[in-house]
C-alpha cells in the first residue's frame, strides 16, 4: 500500500498537515481528534501526541468505524482513552492537596489550564468533553462507556475538585 501525503490540509497543528492520506470518513475526524485531545490534555504537544494515536487507530480499525451505528462516538471513546492514557504514561498530574497555600497572590490571574494540569486524567476527560465540547450526559456516557447517572456525579466532582483548585 502507498502512503501519499497530503499537503493541502489547513488545519493549524503541523502533524495534521503530514498526515497520511487516510480514507474519507476518517478525513472528518481529524480536527474533531486533536481539539478534543487539545481540551483534555491542555497542551498542544501532548494533543498531537494523543491525536496522532487516535488516527492510527481508526486507519487500523476502518473497518469497525463503517460498521458502527455512531461513528463520531466511537471516536469520542478512543480519543478519551488515548488521551488518558497518555497523561497517566506522562505523569501529568498532581495529587490535589488543598490543604496547600496558594501558590500565587489573589490579584493575579490564575490560567485554567494550570489548574487542569492538576486534575485527574478522568476528570479532565469529563470536563473536556462536557465544557468544552458540550457534550449531553447520553454523549459522555456512550464514549466513557458508563452510566448516565454515573456521569452526573463523576462531573460534578470533576467540577468540585477544579473549584477548590481555582480558590486555593
Amino acid at each position: 500500500m502507498a502512503i501519499v501525503l497530503r499537503t493541502e490540509l489547513k488545519f493549524e497543528a503541523p502533524f495534521l498537515r503530514k498526515a497520511a492520506e487516510i480514507p474519507a470518513e476518517d478525513v472528518d475526524y481529524r480536527e474533531f481528534v486533536f481539539r478534543l485531545a487539545l481540551a483534555i490534555c491542555g497542551e498542544r504537544d501532548g494533543a498531537e501526541d494523543v491525536a496522532q494515536d487516535v488516527l492510527l487507530t481508526l486507519f487500523k480499525h476502518r473497518a469497525k468505524l463503517r460498521c458502527v451505528d455512531n461513528p463520531q462516538a466511537w471516536v469520542r471513546r478512543v480519543t478519551v482513552r488515548c488521551a488518558t492514557r497518555y497523561l497517566k504514561r506522562a505523569h501529568k498530574t498532581e495529587p490535589l492537596d488543598f490543604n496547600q497555600q496558594s501558590r500565587e497572590p489573589a490579584s493575579q490571574l490564575v490560567d485554567v489550564y494550570d489548574v487542569l494540569r492538576l486534575l485527574t486524567p478522568e476528570q479532565r476527560a469529563i470536563l473536556g468533553m462536557a465544557l468544552h465540547q458540550g457534550l449531553s450526559y447520553r454523549e459522555i456516557s456512550e464514549a466513557l462507556n458508563i452510566p448516565e447517572g454515573t456521569v452526573a456525579s463523576r462531573l460534578s466532582a470533576a467540577k468540585a475538585a477544579f473549584q477548590k483548585r481555582w480558590e486555593a
